[in-house]
């Protein structure tokens, strides 16, 4: 057992050696398939071959981990930037053609008109005010990434502490249903898609009070390039946006 181990490892990393040389395209040419076989014993030619298909499995696998992290990580920055009201590093974080839909705002659609409607949010200018806070923590991630590594979906919740010192303070809390982009490498987000499940007063909280936003914050100064694509109740009315994912043990 420990011999067929061996073998099985030396296999491997010629496997490795091949691809690194093949890769590199140097003056040390890459051994043939017969002497790396000759090099591991006995190993056959369909063990080679078992042995190529499963390298390349784990290769995507770390490539699908690597873009789970790059998108986890673009979706926390989005979260750092818009408590900061940091209008424009947000606004590149999408691609050229990406949309944001917040509540039953609509759809604005393209960077530039993204970066209006966040404007527009903070009214005009970049920056909070002083004695603003402004808190968008993104949390509970679910990402799938497409087979080919160039698109992505992920569901995130968003809980929001929001206010100004010595006036007002609300509690805001609701779903994403983002999507994302690979573009020349780099992971991007195409549409941002935020579900207004509360806005309400501090005061009294949710117990007390009803969403004070009807799910609207600019549309009525900024008009949008599409209206909402679902309609719903915002607090006291409950609404459940459909999963981009399956059930992971039922597969419903």
């Amino acid at each position: 057992m420990v011999h067929q181990f061996c073998r099985t490892l030396l296999a491997t990393a010629l496997i490795g050696g091949l691809s690194a040389c093949g890769e590199s395209g140097g003056d040390n040419a890459a051994p043939s398939t017969s002497s790396a076989s000759a090099a591991a014993g006995s190993v056959s030619a369909a063990e080679l071959a078992a042995l190529r298909d499963r390298v390349a499995r784990l290769r995507t696998e770390v490539e699908r981990l690597q873009d789970f992290n790059d998108i986890k990580r673009l979706q926390r920055t989005y979260g750092f930037y818009l408590d900061e009201a940091m209008w424009d590093d947000l606004a590149d974080l999408f691609a050229d053609d990406g949309s944001i839909e917040i509540a039953l705002d609509g759809v604005y659609s393209g960077k530039s008109r993204v970066r209006d409607y966040l404007y527009a949010l903070g009214g005009g200018h970049s920056g909070n005010a002083e004695g603003s806070l402004n808190e968008h923590f993104q949390l509970m991630p679910v990402v799938n990434v497409s087979e080919d590594g160039t698109t992505a979906k992920g569901r995130w919740r968003a809980i929001i502490m929001g206010g100004d010192y010595g006036g007002t303070a609300i509690w805001g809390e609701g779903p994403y249903e983002n999507e994302y982009v690979k573009e020349d490498g780099v992971w991007k987000l195409k549409t941002v898609h935020w579900y207004d499940s509360m806005m309400v007063p501090y005061e009294g909280g949710w117990a007390k009070n009803k969403d004070v936003t009807g799910g609207k914050f600019v549309s009525g100064v900024l008009p949008p390039d599409a209206p909402s694509t679902v309609q719903y109740d915002t607090w006291p009315g409950v609404y459940l946006p459909p999963f981009h994912f399956k059930n992971p043990v039922t597969g419903e």
